[in-house]
């Protein structure tokens, strides 16, 4: 019995001693961050990659919409029709998965800032990087809204434990235009901030370049360099590094030839105002085929730094 009672009162002094520490001396366990493996769900994040000082497009690889197993242009969508999107997730992490991961899927209308309005829920078993089940994918049906229209689609990746949340929102957002004479776009631009913010744009033509093609294990893949014993930190710095000199933001500017005119070109927006912004795309004359023209929105408030606030892809075509 008066073991008993020691034991107790062992358990009793633990819990109120809970979260305050330990005294000099005392029998207290440091767990080394290295033991804790998290898992890094991952898609392709425009505001993620943007923030790294990449270069990127809205029309999201990891995004596709299907109607009836076949592939549908996200500009070709029909009102109050039943579609499919795939969604692709990827890891970051070689030491954890991420099963049941929870998918979030919503819309919004066609522009810059905009609110969204929730679709559904899925989920993807997402193995650790380089898995058999990696990257994952799941599929969410989708009514489109009755009202014709162009519609943007977002991807959220929920993981509460994620060793890198800033890359978990993924955008796809395309429009086509001919250009009979200019090619013409209206788009929505939200603030959504409780302060007034000035609206700027810049465009380029930065599309995805293929994939190259997979080297032999001995050899380094990408022309991507590091001692076999560097470990994965170090190769990883290298790749950014790469990247980011083939592909940095600013290095993909349209043609001098080309001219793109935002009406009005730099709206001040009052606390959640929304209001439409007419693009204009002049093509050179001698121009034919299609034409990838990116538009990022930037918002700044007075005496702050600019943040992305969205963008858009617009496809010009002519022939």
């Amino acid at each position: 019995m008066p073991a008993l009672k020691s034991f107790c009162r062992a358990i009793a002094n633990t819990c109120h001693n809970c979260g305050k520490g330990c005294d000099r001396g005392g029998a207290c366990i440091t767990v080394s961050p290295a033991v804790l493996k998290r898992a890094d769900p991952l898609i392709y994040s425009q505001y993620y990659l943007m923030k790294m000082g990449l270069s990127v497009t809205w029309d999201n690889p990891d995004i596709e919409i299907f109607r009836g197993g076949l592939p549908v242009a996200p500009f070709a969508l029909l009102p109050a029709t039943d579609y499919d999107v795939r969604i692709r997730v990827w890891n970051g992490s070689y030491d954890a998965p991420a099963l049941n991961l929870p998918v979030a899927l919503s819309y919004l209308s066609f522009g810059i800032g905009v609110s969204s309005t929730a679709i559904a829920i899925g989920k993807a078993d997402l193995d650790v990087k380089g898995g058999p089940l990696e990257p994952a994918f799941t599929s969410i049906p989708w009514k489109t809204p009755p009202l014709p229209g162009h519609y943007c689609l977002q991807a959220l990746l929920i993981w509460p434990d994620d060793a890198n949340p800033d890359n978990n929102l993924g955008q796809k957002n395309v429009q086509v235009g001919t250009a009979h004479s200019p090619a013409v776009f209206d788009i929505q631009v939200h603030n959504d901030a409780a302060i007034a913010r000035a609206f700027t744009f810049e465009v380029d033509q930065y599309v995805i370049p293929p994939l190259a093609l997979c080297s032999d294990q001995a050899s380094p893949t990408r022309r991507v360099a590091v001692a076999p014993t560097a470990g994965r930190l170090v190769e990883s710095k290298a790749r950014w590094k790469a990247v980011l000199a083939a592909q940095g933001y600013g290095r993909f500017p349209l043609g001098p030839d080309w001219t793109v005119t935002f009406s009005p070109a730099r709206p001040v927006l009052a606390a959640f105002q929304q209001i439409t912004v007419q693009i204009t795309v002049q093509p050179p004359a001698d121009f034919l085929g299609q034409q990838t023209v990116n538009v990022h929105g930037f918002a700044q408030a007075e005496n702050r730094g600019r943040a992305l606030a969205g963008g858009v892809t617009l496809l010009v075509e002519k022939s």
